[in-house]
């Protein structure tokens, strides 16, 4: 542990530095008008460990959850070099007194209770306590100082590449995929094309290859799958072809996917081109589309094709298990 003049120092420097953190926590990021919301805000459920690569994500968002991860790691460098703690202490104290912050931040209205918070600040202090607890020599002298602090980086680094790619293949990774007419159907009717038509959409002549959703449905048309929670998304593309424009007055569609009476996800469909669409579904148990067209005709004038669902895989099986069992804690 520090003695003397060292000691005093750091413990400054430690208040400090915890005065930073409060205010950031507190102040910080504006918070301060989030006041003017009286409700309580908390998320009670984890979703996860918060600690993604920077590839891909918007930068500002990623610096953030890092910051979440990096901001408490000198909180596990330091404290245990002042005061005589073992592991088991350390890590207690500390998630009692960032449970407590997250509680008062929710309770003040200048922020939320987010049990994802508490796991990320977490993580940052234990890479911060085992990385002076591995440094044994010249702990109270600059050259154990620079070595505590470069072993920190280096577990950093480690953790972010372990965490990152866990959740890259959790977010990304897929299981087996199914094509959407393979599944039965749980209310409503629809009729596919068996014999996959082809078509021309903005001129571009389109074969689809899994499925087609035939022009012989009404237009307007609902029906209902039962999925299990078992999907992780689905994807595939809509259009309105080149001839249904070319033979009348064409208007446009809408369609919508619905799970538990709220729309997950809706398409506008203009009288030109295709969109393709690819719509999470985490949790759902049943999938309604309903498709919508505003064009006089009684059949269809709008046409999906080549759509998938892909299964979760079994690392998102398992988290999914777990977060319906905590679930029900609540």
């Amino acid at each position: 542990m520090y003695q003397g003049k060292l000691r005093k120092t750091t413990i400054v420097l430690l208040t400090l530095y915890t005065a930073l953190t409060l205010y950031f926590l507190f102040l910080g990021f504006n918070r301060g008008s989030l006041g003017q919301d009286s409700s309580l805000r908390f998320n009670a459920i984890p979703e996860g460990i918060q600690l993604h690569y920077p590839m891909g994500r918007d930068f500002q968002n990623w610096f953030f959850q890092f910051g979440n991860f990096g901001a408490f790691i000198p909180f596990g460098i330091i404290i245990p070099l002042l005061f005589r703690y073992s592991f088991r202490r350390f890590i207690s104290f500390f998630i009692l007194s960032i449970t407590i912050l997250e509680t008062l931040q929710m309770f003040s209205g200048l922020g939320a209770f987010d049990i994802d918070d508490i796991i990320i600040n977490s993580l940052g202090a234990v890479v911060g306590f085992a990385a002076q607890r591995m440094i044994t020599g010249d702990r109270d002298k600059p050259k154990g100082t620079c070595k505590i602090i470069l072993m920190a980086i280096v577990l950093a680094l480690g953790t972010i590449i372990i965490i990152g790619g866990i959740n890259n293949y959790l977010e990304k990774g897929g299981g087996e995929t199914a094509a959407l007419n393979e599944l039965i159907l749980k209310d409503g009717s629809v009729q596919w094309d068996e014999s996959l038509s082809s078509f021309k959409v903005d001129r571009r002549e389109v074969t689809p290859q899994i499925n087609l959703y035939s022009r012989n449905n009404m237009k307007n048309n609902e029906f209902t799958y039962h999925l299990d929670g078992k999907y992780k998304n689905i994807t595939g593309y809509v259009a309105i072809p080149d001839n249904v424009i070319n033979a009348a007055s064409t208007e446009g569609s809408d369609i919508e996917f619905i799970s538990g009476g709220t729309v997950i996800y809706s398409l506008g469909l203009s009288l030109a081109g295709e969109e393709d669409f690819q719509i999470p579904l985490d949790g759902v148990n049943d999938l309604t589309i309903k498709i919508i067209n505003k064009d006089p005709n009684p059949i269809t004038n709008a046409v999906m094709w080549d759509i998938t669902l892909t299964e979760v895989n079994t690392g998102q099986k398992v988290i999914n298990n777990i977060r319906e069992k905590i679930k029900t804690l609540f």
